[in-house]
């Protein structure tokens, strides 16, 4: 099975930037069909999300039309993913339909602590690192902590594709230590803002209910005085992106990390409901977050 996962990848990452861009998204929209069809955990768990989004009063169809959405949106990453080290910069900002705030990363970068960038699942949310490595032209670093890939070697091949885009994937699992001496360093942190996989956040008010989203970017802010600034990148009909890049998050620093770093996570959760409440489709999430959601539910990638 590992050897077939390898094979898989190297496949895709040699392949798939043959495709012309039309039918690319084409095929992999389809595959979202197929997913929608047949992957009734991933539908399960992403429905059990879309109900705190949209509440009980959502006819049926409109759950399904939302999910079905959502899986296009996911498979059309990953097309953007097995191309990306492919792209010129000129294709990268083709891609692009319209930027709005980028003098917000500017003016970040300029104070010279580096940035706690947080984006959510939502669109095509790797665009923000890759545009962020093409408009400061890699002069500095663009580091983002991910779950390890198994096998091993799928990681590293991975890892290696992102690295031809200026992106740094760092191990989640080895990532506390690399990001703070990033961060000193002036780097530009792509951290999720949306799920907590190690489940050490804090479990805060989101759509309505308690749910434990990750304090990461918001730690590492308020701890080393960086500014925190979201993203958010929405795929549009023509598969072009939609860029948004709020001004930096009002941060307090009284001394009580735990406290200021908390309030922080409220903050980030109510900008997360303005946009997902917007475009649920575009909220690309097949794991529970919610509390009472993940004791009968089982991750889906």
């Amino acid at each position: 099975m590992e050897a077939l996962t390898l094979w898989y990848y190297r496949f895709a990452i040699r392949f798939v930037p043959l495709l012309p861009e039309r039918l690319g998204y084409w095929l992999f929209a389809r595959m979202g069909d197929l997913a929608f069809m047949l992957n009734t955990g991933a539908r399960r768990n992403y429905q059990k999300n879309l109900a705190h989004v949209l509440g009980a009063t959502a006819p049926p169809s409109e759950y399904a039309r939302i999910t079905r959405r959502a899986l296009q949106n996911l498979m059309k990453n990953y097309f953007d993913l097995f191309r990306g080290h492919r792209l010129t910069e000129a294709q990268v900002y083709a891609q692009l339909a319209s930027v709005e705030g980028l003098e917000h990363l500017d003016n970040a970068i300029a104070l010279g602590k580096g940035i706690a960038g947080g984006s959510a699942h939502f669109g095509n949310f790797n665009m923000f690192v890759h545009l962020t490595a093409v408009h400061f032209k890699h002069k500095h670093a663009v580091v983002v902590p991910v779950e390890r890939i198994k096998p091993e070697s799928v990681f590293q091949l991975v890892t290696t594709q992102r690295a031809a885009q200026g992106i740094e994937l760092v191990a989640a699992d080895q990532a506390a230590r690399v990001l703070l001496k990033k961060l000193r360093s002036g780097a530009i942190l792509g951290l999720a803002v949306d799920l907590d996989p190690t489940r050490t956040g804090p479990v805060v008010n989101f759509f309505g209910a308690p749910a434990q989203l990750p304090d990461g970017a918001a730690v590492l802010a308020i701890k080393y005085n960086a500014p925190l600034i979201l993203a958010f990148i929405r795929r549009r009909d023509d598969n072009r992106c939609a860029v948004t890049i709020e001004p930096p998050l009002e941060l307090e620093r009284t001394g009580n990390l735990a406290q200021d770093s908390r309030r922080a996570v409220e903050k980030i959760a109510a900008r997360l409901e303005h946009w997902i409440r917007q475009y649920p489709e575009q909220w690309i999430m097949f794991q529970p977050v919610w509390e009472e959601d993940k004791s009968d539910s089982r991750a889906v990638g």
